[in-house]
């Protein structure tokens, strides 16, 4: 080890890591203890280190706040880059949280001080990007916390061109969704990375969105709901701070708080509220947690203590349990606050019939109903939620136009419900969150459920359809995730996209519609892993111009139209799927559209294996084109194909055919046991370009002035 850098005298080591060390130095000069921060010696890391040295210090020199660790310079010393900063003799607010020892009260003042440095950084033009809770030391100053904020070294400052935008820098598990989706950092996705370290301090260190590699932490992220809370998560806190967690984890950076003081006043208030309260209120969406406590319970109906629910909500306490004796209640209920109200009896005994207005309109943030049903009258919905939020189960919506309406703020949980509606079983509002666990939503005239522009939903274990509208309709900027869903017989579609819009499917099966299993609209975006896509009218998935469309392991199947079309602009990703015995083409590749298929088969189809249309252009690798009635390949004028390692076989006709001005490479592919040839180029066609041990056993023709294939010499041989 050195004993100097500069003008510094090293004492010892502090710390180490992938990219530097930390020793204790000291400034002879001052008298002062100074933290020296350097590269490693010959390190792999040492550019970009030098380059992260230089933005912390750029970024750190112009900040001189209680809450923000000072660098006092940065300096270089044959050949060692260094960065001199204050000593802060603290522990990382990493290993607070984990242990569990200090009260949650005191992690939560750490994190106020820490959005306080966060605001006077972000009024100086300087971004921090990396928040998370090893990047914060918490020193004690007579007993109580203070935050120190560090490590700048992937700061943004301003229109700094120190790096791209578009290049995400930080930590996957912290970063919000809209700098995953533009890599652009503001000063709200700093802000959503406190909501995840909020989070955090509130269950003892678990994360919001979890997943086994980055990319499952990603797609939560950009698609998910957070994990559940627990009752004893808010052991220690005033159940209101959930109302702070969801703001500041919302998806929309403008429905979050508008700046870093904001945000610490929020959780300071949070832990000053002395109004009574659920000792373990709902959250939003999947942060739903039932109440608990409160009085005897009241009961409502025939022998209660009351005759209509509105006057049981007039008597109740906040956490208070109402139980709804059979009977048909016609009154329209505003709940506006946080209690429990669940059925005796079978939910079709004990209806809530709306008189004039929604049956049930939910105002409160900690609500639970369980076990009976709502009805809507004539031009109205069954429930609405104004920015409220609860947890619905086992409960039966019934709605001519409409079961369920989520209002801007709203965030409502159904397990195990059923739905049934001429219009829109569930509608979710801008900023609106939305889960549903099971249960079924059926009859929809238009949608069964959705979610418009800002909304986000997540479905595990539903079935829908058996209506005239679409199954799931995701509008501009809303966010839905289907886990293990059915929709089947929705006859206008089983999923569409709107422009934008993003879903993700994981084990679904869309059967049955009279138009398309997945519709994709211009510059929407849609992932789809092991569904099965079977017996609709037109094209299994239809991707329009812009849109970008990943299959991973699906069945694309018996559709009477296009296994999948891909228009103009488009973009779709196949992955290991299954495209069997559809109509049309199996893969329609339209002009100016691009496909990559991987490890994929295209076989069995009524008419083609694969079209490659004018201005198309796609690469498949390792695919298997096999026992199609028309052409296995087709390239028309102006298509480009690339196959590498693929089997084109057993087709009732051609197995590759190229029009004019197409393009074809084949690399390693074979080509055998077609009914009518091999290769069949048009007159003017140029030859495929051939790449490697290609095999070939069908023959080669080209087509005469008369229209009429010759059969040519073996590709390579003239």
């Amino acid at each position: 080890m050195r004993e100097r850098l500069g003008k510094f005298e090293i004492v010892r080591l502090l710390g180490k890591g992938a990219m530097g060390e930390v020793y204790l130095g000291r400034d002879v000069r001052l008298g002062r203890d100074v933290a020296l921060k350097v590269v490693h010696s010959g390190s792999a890391f040492g550019e970009e280190a030098q380059a992260r040295f230089e933005r912390e210090a750029q970024a750190a020199a112009a900040l001189n706040h209680p809450h923000v660790v000072t660098v006092y310079e940065f300096g270089e010393d044959e050949g060692v880059h260094y960065l001199v900063m204050e000593l802060v003799e603290g522990e990382e607010f990493e290993a607070l949280i984990r242990e569990g020892k200090v009260p949650k009260a005191e992690l939560l003042e750490v994190l106020a001080q820490v959005c306080e440095g966060l605001a006077y950084a972000h009024s100086r033009g300087v971004i921090h990007r990396d928040i998370k809770p090893s990047n914060v030391l918490v020193a004690r100053h007579g007993g109580r916390p203070h935050a120190k904020l560090m490590d700048f070294g992937v700061a943004q400052m301003g229109l700094s061109s120190l790096t791209q935008t578009g290049t995400w820098m930080g930590t996957v598990n912290y970063m919000a969704p809209e700098y995953l989706d533009t890599g652009k950092a503001t000063a709200s996705s700093d802000l959503f990375a406190v909501g995840v370290i909020l989070y955090e301090v509130l269950t003892g260190g678990r994360k919001p969105f979890q997943g086994d590699t980055a990319t499952a932490v990603l797609n939560r992220i950009l698609l998910h709901a957070p994990e559940p809370l627990r009752p004893q998560d808010l052991s220690e806190v005033p159940g209101r701070m959930v109302a702070v967690l969801e703001k500041a984890l919302s998806k929309n950076p403008a429905a979050r708080y508008p700046d870093g003081l904001a945000l610490a006043a929020a959780i300071r208030g949070g832990l000053a509220m002395t109004a009574p309260v659920p000792e373990a209120p709902a959250a939003p969406a999947a942060l739903v947690v039932r109440p608990e406590g409160g009085t005897q319970p009241i009961r409502v109906g025939r022998g209660g203590q009351a005759l209509s629910l509105k006057v049981a909500l007039r008597n109740a306490r906040v956490g208070s349990q109402i139980i709804l004796l059979p009977g048909h209640y016609r009154e329209s209920v505003v709940v506006d606050k946080d209690v429990s109200i669940q059925a005796q009896g079978d939910p079709a005994q004990v209806v809530l019939e709306g008189v004039g207005g929604p049956a049930l309109t939910l105002q409160a943030l900690g609500v639970a109903l369980k076990g009976f049903t709502l009805r809507a009258p004539a031009g109205e919905t069954a429930f609405l939620s104004a920015g409220g939020s609860a947890q619905v189960e086992g409960c039966v919506l019934e709605g001519a136009e409409s079961c369920v309406d989520l209002r801007s703020g709203a965030s409502v949980q159904f397990q195990d419900c059923r739905m049934e509606t001429g219009g829109v079983g569930v509608r979710v509002g801008e900023d609106a969150q939305l889960r549903i666990q099971g249960g079924q939503v059926t009859g929809a005239g238009q949608s069964g459920v959705l979610v418009l522009p800002g909304g986000q939903a997540t479905l595990q274990g539903v079935v829908l359809g058996g209506g005239n509208g679409v199954g799931v309709r995701v509008e501009a900027r809303a966010q839905v995730a289907l886990e293990g869903c059915t929709i089947r017989g929705a006859l206008a579609g089983a999923v569409e996209v709107a422009p934008e819009g993003r879903v993700q499917l994981a084990r679904c099966v869309l059967a049955g519609s009279r138009y398309a299993g997945l519709l994709a609209l211009e510059r929407s975006h849609a992932v789809l892993e092991d569904c099965e896509i079977a017996g609709h009218a037109c094209a299994g998935v239809h991707v329009l111009a812009g849109a970008n469309v990943l299959l991973r392991a699906c069945r694309v199947r018996e559709n009477a139209g296009f296994g999948l079309s891909v228009l103009d602009r488009g973009l779709a990703t196949l992955d290991g799927c299954t495209v069997q015995a559809n109509g049309g083409a199996g893969l329609l590749i339209h002009h100016g559209a691009t496909v990559q298929a991987r490890n994929s088969a295209f076989s069995e189809g009524r008419a083609l294996g694969v079209d490659c249309a004018e201005g198309g252009q796609g690469v498949l690798d390792g695919c298997e084109i096999a026992g199609n009635a028309g052409v296995g390949v087709q390239v028309e004028p102006g298509g480009s194909l690339l196959l590498a390692r693929c089997t084109l076989k057993e087709g009732r006709d051609t197995g590759l055919l190229l029009l004019e001005d197409s393009q074809v490479t084949l690399e390693e592919c074979v080509v055998h046991r077609n009914a009518r040839g091999g290769i069949l180029l048009a007159r003017e066609a140029s030859d495929p370009v051939l790449r490697g041990a290609n095999r070939i056993e069908d023959g080669f023709q080209r087509l005469d002035a008369s229209g009429t294939p010759v059969k040519m010499a073996p590709l390579g041989s003239r």
